[in-house]
C-alpha cells in the first residue's frame, strides 16, 4: 500500500473506464496495472495513467500556458497597431540598390530560416533612412506568418512607453512590458543609439538585453551608427565610471550574439525628396 500523497500523484488523470478493462497506454501500449489506496480509511482501487500520459498532460498544459502568454504579448505589441506604412514593409517591395543587397538577403536569410539560428540577433547598421527599418518589419511579417510572435518597437518610443507606466492611471505595468520584451520568440529594437542617455535609460537597457541574452532569445537591431561608435551612444557626454562599465555591458552584449551587416546605401528618403524637387521644378517650367 501508498501513502496517501505517493497515491494522489500516482493517479493524475484516472481514467473513467470500469475497473474490470484493461488501460494500455496510447504511447508505449503497454498495460497500465491498476493500484489500491487508502483515503479517509477507505480502501479504493484506482486505474492511473502510464507515465508517458501524464508527460503528454504535463506538455499540453505547458503549452497552453505559453499559447496565453504569447497571446497577451500578441494583444499588446500587435504588428496591426504600427500603421499602414508599417504593413507595406515587405521583403517583396523593398527597393534593391547599389548598397543595399548585402543587408537585404541577410535578413532574408535569417527570416527564412528564423528558428534554426537559437539566440543569434541581427544588427543592421548604415545611413538614416536607407530602409533599415524596412528590413527589420519584414522579418517581423515574415516569422509572423511562421506563428512567431515578433515585438517591433523603436527605442525612443519604447522608452516613452515603459515612463508612462509610472502614471497611476496606466493601463499596464513596467513588469507586464518588460516581460513581453524578453519572452516574445523576436524583440526589434528599431534606431537603437538614438535614444538620449540616462542612469534609467542604461538600466532598462541593460535589463531588456541581458534579459534575452540569457534566455538565449534573439534580438534584432537597426542603427544608425557603427558597432564602434554604437558604443559611445550608449554614453553620456561626460560618463561617470559608472556609466561607461554600463554602457561596455550593454555594448559587449549585444556584439557578442549578433551578425553584423551594414546597409550601404544612400538615403531613400533623400532620394525621393530630390525627386519630388526636381519634378515640382519641371512643372513650374512648363507652367
Amino acid at each position: 500500500m501508498q501513502d496517501l500523497g505517493q497515491a494522489l500523484q500516482e493517479t493524475i488523470l484516472t481514467i473513467t473506464a470500469s475497473l474490470s478493462d484493461e488501460h494500455v497506454c496510447p504511447h508505449c501500449h503497454q498495460v497500465v496495472p491498476k493500484i489500491t489506496i487508502h483515503v479517509f480509511g477507505m480502501e479504493k482501487t484506482v486505474q492511473p495513467r502510464c507515465r508517458c500520459e501524464v508527460l503528454e498532460f504535463e506538455r499540453g498544459v505547458t503549452e497552453a500556458v505559453e499559447r496565453k502568454e504569447k497571446n497577451e504579448i500578441e494583444r499588446k505589441f500587435s504588428l496591426d497597431n504600427l500603421g499602414e506604412r508599417f504593413q507595406n514593409c515587405r521583403f517583396d517591395t523593398f527597393i534593391l540598390k547599389e548598397g543595399n543587397r548585402k543587408a537585404a538577403e541577410m535578413a532574408r536569410g535569417y527570416a527564412l530560416n528564423f528558428g534554426d539560428y537559437g539566440g543569434e540577433s541581427l544588427l543592421i547598421w548604415g545611413k538614416p533612412g536607407n530602409g533599415k527599418s524596412h528590413l527589420a518589419a519584414a522579418v517581423c511579417h515574415e516569422i509572423r506568418a511562421k506563428g512567431f510572435i515578433p515585438v517591433f518597437q523603436t527605442m525612443p518610443e519604447l522608452l516613452e512607453r515603459i515612463r508612462n507606466t509610472f502614471n497611476k492611471k496606466s493601463h499596464e505595468s513596467e513588469r507586464e512590458i518588460m516581460d513581453a520584451l524578453r519572452e516574445c520568440d523576436l524583440l526589434v529594437l528599431d534606431d537603437i543609439g538614438a535614444e538620449k542617455v540616462t542612469d534609467w535609460v542604461l538600466d532598462v537597457l541593460f535589463r531588456i538585453i541581458d534579459g534575452r541574452y540569457r534566455n538565449k532569445k534573439p534580438t534584432m537591431f537597426t542603427t544608425n551608427f557603427s558597432p564602434t561608435d554604437l558604443l559611445y551612444r550608449f554614453m553620456p557626454e561626460r560618463p561617470t565610471a559608472e556609466q561607461e562599465i554600463a554602457a561596455k555591458r550593454i555594448h559587449d552584449r549585444i556584439l557578442e550574439v549578433s551578425i553584423i551587416v551594414e546597409n550601404k546605401a544612400p538615403s531613400h528618403r533623400l532620394e525621393t525628396a530630390a525627386a519630388r524637387a526636381k519634378e515640382a521644378d519641371i512643372r513650374r517650367m512648363w507652367a
